[in-house]
């Protein structure tokens, strides 16, 4: 009998779990997603409560997204979660349109809305952010001309604190023309950066605030080195996009020649 027992105890323990310790998914079972296609990006809205959520509007230009609710219960849990590119800055949430204060968690990437409210039948949940789709890269904040062929991509690499153009049909004798703000990218402490043109270390001429690149047919990648380039992300993009287009563009008289 002792035994019967025992081996009842151990199972129940294994198909029992702690309730503390159970993600609210796990306890209420109905998840819902939402794919949110706006101006060329598509994103996920994720929504788990103990009700039937039937619909989502989203408003890029009141920054909001807006849950239809129909709930059988008269005390209802839900937990939404959504990109931070998607709308972010400071939230405001609204229940049948008057003000409501959930338990708000913000990370890098991902806002979680969790909240409990009272009442059966049909809710409307609306999140409202300050921002929208504040995506930055940094091909968008750089200045440039090439003389001949196409810059076929612009991009950063962080750990070697550079920015590399990849060339697309150059020609002999082009030169590439850029300006570049230190907003966006730091010189060394001497004022100068490092060129190289296909991981060859190469020569580049100041003209004013112009950094000018010679390259020819064969050549296929430019990278420039300083101490520190911008990351491609969001929450300092406003800022970047202002700066660079009120500022626009400091680069350091210097000229230096390798031989």
């Amino acid at each position: 009998m002792i035994k019967k027992l025992l081996i009842f105890l151990v199972i129940l323990s294994i198909v029992v779990p702690f309730a503390d310790a159970v993600p609210l998914s796990d306890k209420t079972g109905l998840k819902f997603t939402f794919p949110v296609k706006t101006d060329d990006y598509s994103f996920v809205v994720e929504a788990t409560g103990n009700l039937d959520i039937t619909n989502l509007d989203f408003d890029k230009e009141k920054k909001s997204i807006t849950l239809f609710v129909l709930s059988s219960l008269e005390n209802n849990s839900l937990e939404v979660s959504f990109p931070n590119k998607l709308i972010g800055g400071n939230y405001s949430i609204f229940l049948d349109g008057e003000k409501f204060t959930p338990k708000l968690q913000t990370g890098s990437n991902t806002t979680f809305v969790t909240m409990d409210f009272i009442g059966m039948g049909k809710h409307n949940i609306m999140i409202v952010g300050t921002t929208y789709l504040d995506v930055f890269e940094i091909k968008d904040v750089i200045d440039y001309k090439i003389s001949t062929g196409y810059v076929d991509d612009i991009s950063e690499n962080q750990s070697t604190n550079s920015i590399i153009f990849t060339l697309f049909d150059p020609g002999d004798n082009g030169i590439l023309s850029i300006q570049l703000s230190d907003d966006v990218m730091m010189p060394f402490d001497d004022g100068s950066f490092v060129v190289m043109i296909d991981d060859v270390e190469s020569d580049y001429v100041l003209d004013g605030d112009t950094m000018n690149i010679s390259f020819n047919s064969n050549n296929e990648k430019i990278e420039i080195f300083g101490t520190y380039v911008v990351p491609e992300f969001y929450e300092i993009a406003p800022l970047v996009l202002a700066t660079s287009f009120i500022g626009l563009i400091v680069l350091r008289k210097y000229k230096k020649l390798f031989i």
